[in-house]
C-alpha cells in the first residue's frame, strides 16, 4: 500500500476536496472554458450515481466536497444531493456557478446550508466579460452575486486572468469591492490554452514577465485590504518568496495527494484541466484509485526534471512539487517556472548593478 492510501484518513487528507462534475450542460458559452475542452458530448450524472459517489467519498475520509459543471444549477437534483451530503456528515461543500440562475428563491434555499460556499465567475469589466461569455452575461452574473449576498450566502468571485484583463485589474478590483464588498475573496485563475477554443487564447496567455507583474499586483491588493489569491499555481509562492513580496495567500498545487474528481461522464481524474485519467467510476473506485501507483505518481513530486533544476530547493520549500502546466504559455523548455524564476534573478541582479546616488536616483 502506498503513502497516499496509508494517510487518506488523516485530518490533513480530509482537508482535500472530492470533486464531482454534475453536468456539462451550461447556459454560458465561455470561449476559455477548460471544462468542455475537446468534448463533443453532453453528459449528466444520474442522481443515484452522484449520491453513491458522495457516500463512498465520505467512507474514504473526505469531508469537503466540490460540486461543479457545466452549470450545476442546471442539474435538477442539486438540492436533494445537498440534503444527502450534509446528512452524511460532510463539513463543507463548495459550489461553482456562473450566477445567472441564482434567483432569490434559489439563493435563500442554498443559504440554509451552513457548510455551503459558492463561487460566481466574473470575467472582468462588462465589455470583457460579455466578449468571453456572451452578451448580457455580465449583468446576469452581477444580479446573481447581489442576490446571493443579500440572502447571506458565503460567496467568492472567480476570475480568469489573461493579458487583456491584466492592465485593467486595479480598476476591476476596486469596482468589484465597491459593488460587492461582502464577498469572501476574489480568486484569480491564470488562463491556460484550451483545445478547440473559439478564440485564439494564446494571445491571452501571460508571459513570465506578465506573471511577475500579476503577483506584484496581488501583493499590493492584499496589503490594501482586498482579499485576492491565485488558484492552483504554487509558482506564486516560489516567486513571491524570491521577490520578498508580503501578503501573498498560499496557492496549492492542482495535482496533490487526496485530490480527485469524478466527471459527468464517469471519468476519474485530478481536475478539469488535466488529461490524467484513472478509469471510469464504478462502486469502490475511489479507494482503488487512491491506492493505485499511477495516482501516487501523478501527485508525487517530480523526479525527472526538477532534481536537475537550480531552483528545486526553493520550489520544494514553497510548496511547488512539480513544474506548472505547460498550457500556461505553450512553450516547451525551459519550463515556464524556470523562465519566471530566472527572470527574477536577472531583474534583481540588474538592480544591484545600477549606480545609485545617495538619494536613491540613478546617476
Amino acid at each position: 500500500m502506498n503513502a497516499v492510501a496509508e494517510t487518506r484518513h488523516d485530518p490533513a487528507y480530509r482537508a482535500k476536496p472530492l470533486g464531482i462534475e454534475l453536468t456539462t450542460r451550461c447556459n454560458s458559452a465561455c470561449t476559455h472554458c477548460f471544462a468542455r475542452a475537446g468534448w463533443a458530448e453532453e453528459a449528466c450524472l444520474a442522481p443515484d450515481l452522484a449520491r453513491a459517489i458522495c457516500a463512498e467519498g465520505y467512507r474514504e475520509g473526505y469531508r469537503q466536497l466540490h460540486l461543479t459543471g457545466g452549470e450545476p444549477l442546471l442539474w435538477p437534483y442539486l438540492m436533494d444531493l445537498l440534503d444527502h451530503v450534509f446528512t452524511l456528515g460532510y463539513q463543507s461543500v463548495f459550489l461553482n456557478s456562473n450566477g445567472m440562475l441564482l434567483t432569490d428563491a434559489v439563493a435563500r434555499h442554498l443559504a440554509q446550508y451552513p457548510g455551503l460556499a459558492l463561487s460566481v465567475s466574473l470575467q472582468g469589466p462588462e465589455t470583457l466579460h460579455d466578449r468571453m461569455r456572451g452578451r448580457g452575461a455580465y449583468r446576469g452574473a452581477c444580479r446573481g452575486i447581489a442576490v446571493g449576498l443579500e440572502a447571506g450566502l458565503r460567496l467568492s468571485l472567480f476570475t480568469a486572468i489573461g493579458r487583456t484583463l491584466l492592465p485593467l485589474l486595479p480598476a476591476f478590483v476596486a469596482d468589484v469591492y465597491a459593488k460587492f464588498g461582502a464577498i469572501e475573496r476574489l480568486t484569480l485563475i491564470q488562463m491556460i490554452a484550451v483545445k478547440e477554443a473559439p478564440l485564439d487564447l494564446c494571445r491571452e496567455l501571460l508571459t513570465p514577465e506578465a506573471f511577475l507583474r500579476l503577483i506584484r499586483m496581488v501583493s499590493a491588493f492584499n496589503i490594501c485590504g482586498y482579499h485576492i489569491h491565485v488558484l492552483n499555481n504554487p509558482l506564486v509562492n516560489v516567486a513571491a518568496a524570491r521577490l520578498g513580496l508580503p501578503m501573498i495567500p498560499r496557492s496549492y498545487p492542482l495535482c496533490r495527494p487526496g485530490k480527485l474528481m469524478v466527471r459527468a461522464n464517469g471519468d476519474m481524474t485530478l481536475a478539469h484541466s488535466t488529461g490524467k485519467r484513472f478509469g471510469t467510476y464504478t462502486a469502490g473506485m475511489i479507494g482503488a484509485v487512491l491506492s493505485d501507483n499511477r495516482y501516487a505518481k501523478a501527485v508525487a513530486p517530480d523526479t525527472v526534471d526538477c532534481p536537475t533544476c537550480r531552483f528545486v530547493a526553493h520550489c520544494r520549500e514553497n510548496g511547488m512539487p512539480q513544474p506548472p502546466n505547460e498550457a500556461l504559455d505553450m512553450v516547451g523548455e525551459p519550463f515556464y517556472c524556470q523562465r519566471a524564476l530566472a527572470l527574477i534573478d536577472q531583474q534583481r541582479g540588474h538592480r544591484l548593478r545600477q549606480p545609485w546616488d545617495a538619494r536613491g536616483f540613478q546617476e
